[in-house]
């Protein structure tokens, strides 16, 4: 199977000029017409990632989170990254990112995270632009059917997403919850949108302090379901995308950071 051809399939349904300015999506290592015979699935490309690629035989790696944020002005033995782009090379494993435009696009990361993981519905985007007719944008609302307490809303994400713990800003620890915004990743930004589209809440990851102390302050309430809880779920959700099309092995393989109490 061509590289480009599994390219045409993504690109169809999630579109790069859909990703933000910022963002640096699509192809980032690689020659288009290469062949794939088995694509690894991965949040980000660490080191193990691409050990674990070599290990089982991987010439395609599929990632969220680009290996290549801003322009290399050298790609060397001397840096990490020059480390990991040397090996990606010299072991002839392409690399295809999929980030804000898989976060924006319908049927993508946000609405795979609201609507299959968390059961929350159908919901509506947050920050809506279009683009030759086709509506897209970061982040998802949804109106529950039955309002929920913010104390068990905690312990279902807990629940759900596998987290030992959560972080939520409240000025009322009893608030019932009617609608809630949802931005994967680190979105606590979008809260001033999320409050004005009639939002009780915003789950997102990374909240920052200041953010945090505004939102509160504005007696709106944030809670932290983490930045590699509410993206791991990338690797289940293309795995499923490209199924559909091709008959190719996939595996998958996430490296996320792992913080410990101590």
């Amino acid at each position: 199977m061509k590289l480009s051809k599994i390219i045409s399939y993504l690109e169809e349904k999630f579109p790069l000029n859909l990703s933000e300015e910022w963002d640096n999506v699509g192809l980032l290592v690689g020659r288009r017409d290469s062949k794939i015979e088995k694509i690894l699935l991965s949040l980000d490309v660490t080191d193990k990632v691409i050990d674990e690629a070599i290990e089982v035989g991987a010439n395609l790696i599929i990632t969220h989170h680009p290996v290549i944020f801003k322009p290399l002005k050298a790609v060397t033995g001397d840096t990490t990254l020059g480390k990991k782009v040397l090996k990606l090379i010299e072991n002839r494993i392409a690399v295809y990112s999929m980030h804000t435009n898989l976060d924006s696009a319908k049927s993508g990361l946000n609405d795979f995270l609201g609507e299959t993981v968390l059961n929350f519905g159908k919901g509506k985007i947050l920050e809506k632009s279009e683009l030759n007719g086709r509506e897209f944008g970061i982040g998802r609302i949804y109106k529950l059917d039955t309002p929920i307490n913010i104390k068990k809303l905690s312990q279902n994400m807990k629940e759900t997403l596998g987290l030992d713990c959560i972080n939520v800003v409240t000025s009322d620890e009893n608030l019932s919850i009617k609608k809630i915004a949802l931005v994967s990743g680190a979105g606590s930004t979008y809260w001033r949108k999320a409050k004005k589209l009639g939002a009780d809440i915003l789950l997102t990851g990374d909240i920052k302090y200041h953010e945090a102390m505004d939102a509160k302050e504005e007696n709106f309430s944030l809670m932290d379901i983490g930045h590699f809880e509410s993206e791991c779920i990338f690797v289940k959700h293309l795995k499923t995308i490209i199924e559909k099309e091709f008959k190719l092995e996939i595996l998958h393989f996430n490296d996320g950071p792992v913080f410990q109490k101590m």
